[in-house]
C-alpha cells in the first residue's frame, strides 16, 4: 500500500507541475542580441560551420527559429508550429541546399542533432522540447510545398 501511495502522490506531483509550466516563456532561450530570434550561442555555432555557406546557413536558421519558438508558443498553436519545423527540417534537408553545402544528408542530419543538442542544452530546455514533441508527434503531416525553405535556395551563393 505504501507503494500505491508513493506512486499516486508522484504522478500527482508530475501532473501538477505539467499543469503549472507556462504556455509562453519568452525568457527559455536568451540572449538574443541580434534580434534573429536564435539564441547567440546557437548562431555563432552555424555561422561557424556555415559562414561560407548562405544557403546551408540560411537554412539551419530557419530550424532553429522554428524549434526555439515552436516551444515557446501556447499549446494550441503546437500543431501549426510542428508544421514549421517540418518546414524547415524539409528545408535543410532540400537537394538544393544539400547541394551547396556539399554535405550529404547524413552529415547534415548529425550537424542538425548538434544543433538540436546546443539548443536545448539545459533541463528546462529539453523538458520543453519533450512536452512539445509528445504532444504534437501525432500531428497530421500536411503537404510539404516543393521548396520549403522560406528564401530561395537557388538565388544563394554556395
Amino acid at each position: 500500500m505504501k507503494v500505491v501511495s508513493w506512486v499516486t502522490g508522484l504522478l500527482v506531483a508530475c501532473l501538477l507541475a505539467w499543469a503549472a509550466w507556462p504556455a509562453s516563456n519568452s525568457n527559455l532561450f536568451p540572449p538574443d542580441t541580434d534580434g534573429d530570434l536564435i539564441r547567440d550561442d546557437v548562431g555563432q555555432l552555424i555561422a561557424e560551420r556555415f559562414a561560407a555557406n548562405p544557403a546551408a546557413n540560411a537554412s539551419l536558421r530557419q530550424l532553429a527559429r522554428a524549434w526555439q519558438q515552436g516551444v515557446q508558443q501556447s499549446e494550441t498553436t503546437w500543431p501549426q508550429a510542428q508544421q514549421q519545423i517540418r518546414l524547415a527540417t524539409s528545408c535543410v534537408l532540400n537537394d538544393a541546399v544539400l547541394g551547396k553545402a556539399h554535405m550529404s544528408a547524413e552529415t547534415m542530419y548529425h550537424f542538425m542533432q548538434h544543433m538540436h543538442a546546443a539548443i536545448f542544452d539545459t533541463p528546462a530546455r529539453r523538458a520543453r522540447w519533450e512536452r512539445f514533441d509528445l504532444a504534437t508527434n501525432s500531428a497530421p503531416f500536411e503537404d510539404l510545398p516543393l521548396n520549403p525553405c522560406v528564401f530561395d535556395p537557388a538565388a544563394l551563393a554556395g
